[in-house]
């Protein structure tokens, strides 16, 4: 071999030998982002990734951290982003984003990687604190974040309706009792919450026990929680009646809502103790209350989305979303719904409602719902 090509070959493997080393050392050059929150002990961690060997942080653990909102516009190409009340808006795939009327630019895009948003590792260690100045500051390595407010949904209440001495509503074909239906709907719905969304889920019955109307709410109220949804099975004197339908709390109702009501109701006169139902009729003026109004509104909303989704889950007769005086919802300081799974005097929704599969698949149509409602109301409260 000539000598001209054996300095030509050790210039090439020189050249890759540095490539090599520059690679690696960029590789390893990669560190965590240390955070600490104003006025706690300790820090936190955001975990970085190398991709294309550019520095990155999972959206995911970056909204965990900051109780941020991502919200997605496949349509646009965006990523609209809300921290401390303010809004982030990037394009998708490119290094730009706005924040204030003005544009900037990360030098490295927003990716997309197996369906998860991953933003520059630069945005979160620089451009956080020029844009949010006096919320996030830079002390060396470690980025100071003011604390965050989380306004999401994280406590759920679900209410299996009846219970111990009250069976609820019972079948005219296999006499099934509703307190079973319910219970074990919301046991199944329970687990779903839990797994996928991480939520905190209390039940005001985890067994076959009596639990009063007022005991219920108060149990939500106590416990702060965000969403009550309440769990039962229709009945009517007539066979023929059939269908699902969602309810959420009025003072003012139509005949058919009346005679639901009356027959939730009716609870109090066939189990709870002598004068609960002047105790109920004293919970009234809570309606005339200007805070509940929005949680009227917020409870129509989350009546709405359940009901749609568990008419489209089931293929079953749609008796849309009404408004009854239950004395179970009265006093509920959160959303607040009554769910009617089918009717248990029906031979056919009957046969039905008593089996695993059935019930599995009510449980995952409310969760549907309930998982469409936190997404919207989690990102109008935290805006």
């Amino acid at each position: 071999m000539k000598i001209s090509d054996r300095l030509c070959s050790t210039t090439i493997y020189l050249r890759l030998s540095i490539l090599t080393a520059l690679l690696l050392i960029s590789t390893f050059s990669f560190a965590d982002i240390t955070l600490q929150i104003k006025g706690a002990t300790g820090t936190k961690t955001l975990t970085t990734r190398n991709i294309d060997g550019i520095e990155y942080v999972d959206f995911d653990d970056f909204n965990q951290v900051f109780k941020s909102i991502i919200k997605q516009e496949y349509s646009e190409n965006r990523v609209y982003l809300y921290l401390y009340g303010e809004q982030f808006i990037f394009l998708l795939d490119t290094p730009y984003y706005s924040f204030a009327n003005a544009d900037h630019n990360m030098h490295y895009p927003l990716l997309t990687r197996a369906s998860r948003l991953y933003v520059p590792a630069i945005f979160v260690r620089e451009h956080l604190a020029m844009r949010l100045k006096g919320k996030i500051s830079v002390s060396g390595r470690t980025i100071i974040i003011e604390k965050p407010v989380d306004r999401s949904v994280t406590t759920i209440v679900l209410d299996p309706g009846h219970g111990g001495k009250d069976p609820g509503a019972v079948g005219k074909t296999l006499r099934a009792n509703e307190k079973d239906i319910n219970l074990s709907v919301a046991l199944k719905l329970k687990g779903m919450l839990e797994r996928e969304l991480g939520l905190k889920v209390l039940m005001t019955r985890s067994d076959d026990r009596f639990v009063s109307l007022g005991s219920r709410t108060r149990f939500a109220n106590e416990n702060k929680a965000d969403l009550f949804v309440s769990l039962h099975t229709n009945a009517a004197t007539s066979r023929s009646g059939y269908g699902i339908e969602t309810y959420y709390l009025a003072t003012s109702v139509n005949s058919s809502s009346r005679a639901v009501e009356a027959l939730e109701n009716n609870v109090v006169d066939l189990y709870e103790e002598e004068g609960a139902k002047q105790k109920y009729n004293a919970l009234a003026f809570i309606l005339s209350d200007l805070s509940q109004a929005e949680h009227l509104e917020n409870s129509n909303i989350l009546a709405t989305l359940v009901q749609q989704n568990l008419v489209f889950g089931t293929k079953t007769y749609d008796r849309g979303v009404n408004q009854a005086d239950f004395f179970v919802l009265r006093g509920a300081f959160m959303p607040a719904i009554l769910a009617e799974l089918g009717f248990i005097t029906n031979e056919a929704e009957e046969s039905k409602l008593v089996t695993a599969q059935y019930q599995e698949r009510l449980a995952r149509t409310i969760f549907e719902g309930i998982k469409r409602f936190k997404y919207r109301y989690d990102r109008i409260r935290n805006i």
